[in-house]
């Protein structure tokens, strides 16, 4: 495997090209950012917008080798966003803990893991939480709640 080229720009690595991460790699390509996304399956790239200038990587976002050959060694952000929360826990513990990436997102289903992300200075996003705030602020707009 070959390591991606040094570009003057800060990478943004994206793990997991389900729906959320194919849409963050494209949105972030979209403003002009050196992106990289990594999928054990290549047809999760088809879910790129067709503008997407961005890398892809077919591999495993928890290994190692893949990683590195994403470039980690230089990533400015890692969002992990697969469908498993043992395995984004997993690549933002070595994002931050092995190459100190200064930004890390996880996507979980679950706040069981939730301490092991705060002590790791791991942001965390919860579907189902901004679900239920989206929900309730349409429904303060609408008078539907007081």
């Amino acid at each position: 495997m070959q390591e991606i080229k040094n570009t003057k720009k800060e990478l943004y690595m994206i793990a997991g090209g389900s729906r959320l991460g194919a849409n963050i790699a494209s949105f972030l390509s979209k403003k002009n950012k050196d992106v990289v996304i990594i999928d054990l399956n290549p047809n999760a790239f088809k879910k790129l917008h067709p503008d997407y200038s961005g890398y892809t990587i077919a591999g495993d976002a928890a290994d190692i080798s893949a990683l590195e050959e994403a470039g980690i060694k230089r990533a400015y952000v890692l969002i992990a966003s697969t469908d498993d929360d043992n395995t984004n826990i997993m690549i933002s513990q070595l994002a931050r803990i092995v190459y100190d990436v200064p930004n890390v997102i996880a996507r979980l289903y679950s706040t069981d893991l939730e301490e092991i992300a705060s002590e790791n200075d791991v942001k965390v996003i919860y579907p189902y939480k901004l679900s239920i705030e989206t929900i309730e602020n349409f429904l303060k707009d609408r008078g539907c709640l007081k």
